[in-house]
């Protein structure tokens, strides 16, 4: 009976099968990388420039100071009143 394998032994087999599974992962990688990005042309932000929000100062002139949302709604709760809701204007 004849060999139909294109190997002539398993060792030969074994090295072809493992070589083409690293061709394989590295060509995975390759079309897989990120690239980098283009330098962006933004100012970067510096702190202390632009000032609270709108909804900050809203939120400010109703409760005398900047107060998380679960501080609000703890507050709205032992109050009995509904929470006030803040939206932003744009």
């Amino acid at each position: 009976m004849k060999n139909n394998n294109r190997f002539a032994n398993k060792k030969d087999a074994l090295t072809a099968s493992i070589q083409s599974g690293a061709a394989n992962d590295f060509a995975l990688f390759k079309s897989r990388r990120q690239f980098k990005r283009t330098v962006s042309e933004k100012k970067a932000y510096k702190p202390g420039n632009i000032g609270p929000s709108v909804i900050a100062t809203a939120i400010k002139n109703a409760y005398g100071s900047i107060l998380s949302r679960h501080e609000r709604k703890q507050i709205a709760k032992s109050t009995g009143q509904p929470v006030q809701k803040f939206y932003s204007q744009g």
